[in-house]
């Protein structure tokens, strides 16, 4: 094992025995947190966060004021950089196409009309982070 592999190890060991956790889950919650905020802001309700079903995850599911629910996958990066929207590739469009109908179903949504968004945020080094919303992000035909 490698001195930094060693360092690795013990180093999560001790963050994992402190309560901390990884701190990309950090960096994760906190985007969620001010994706849900901005959404609210353009007239969206969160309903739920972090919905978990076999395959995957959404991370948040909002309501719009017209009915519509809306599954929002939040990409949250560091740096200044275009990477969250890259990170939308096609499988993890028809991941989220998957779990979005599987949730429908089982919440008995399949009568109401559907969405899927993406909301991007870069968290620079210094300064206020960026939020960008990509309404009807994801779509059967794309």
């Amino acid at each position: 094992m490698s001195r930094l592999s060693r360092w690795l190890s013990v180093r999560w060991a001790s963050l994992r025995q402190n309560g901390d956790q990884d701190p990309r889950h950090d960096l994760g919650r906190r985007g969620e947190d001010l994706a849900a905020a901005q959404l609210a802001k353009s007239s969206l309700r969160c309903i739920d966060r972090n919905v978990r079903v076999k395959g995957g995850e959404i991370d948040l599911i909002c309501e719009a004021p017209d009915g519509t629910i809306v599954f929002v996958e939040v990409k949250t990066r560091t740096g200044d950089v275009y990477r969250g929207e890259l990170a939308i590739n096609r499988d993890k469009r028809r991941r989220l196409l998957r779990l979005a109908q599987l949730i429908a179903r089982k919440r008995g949504w399949l009568d109401r009309r559907l969405r899927i968004d993406v909301v991007v945020i870069v968290w620079p080094a210094t300064g206020e982070p960026t939020v960008r919303h990509h309404p009807n992000a994801v779509t059967l035909d794309g």
